[in-house]
């Protein structure tokens, strides 16, 4: 957990930065698509990902085997280049 905790942070272009640095980063490395997974009511971070230049690709109910329970997601990916 961060020592200021998340709130200290939100809003300040962080999460953005470092996920636009990380798509980069994947991008010289040469991959061609980014993708990720979130669960599906956590709104402020589909909305990250979306001004970040990521789509849902998939909505539905997956079983979380860590936490032993069904859980709504959406699968959201990236192009980072053409292929």
């Amino acid at each position: 957990m961060c020592p200021m905790g998340a709130s200290a942070l939100s809003g300040r272009g962080v999460g953005r930065a470092l996920l636009l640095h990380l798509c980069e980063l994947m991008a010289t490395e040469g991959l061609a698509t980014v993708r990720l997974d979130t669960h599906a009511r956590n709104e402020s971070a589909i909305r990250l990902y979306e001004r970040c230049g990521f789509t849902i690709i998939w909505h539905g109910v997956e079983f979380s085997k860590s936490m032993g329970v069904p859980l709504e997601k959406v699968h959201m990916e990236k192009q980072l280049a053409d292929r």
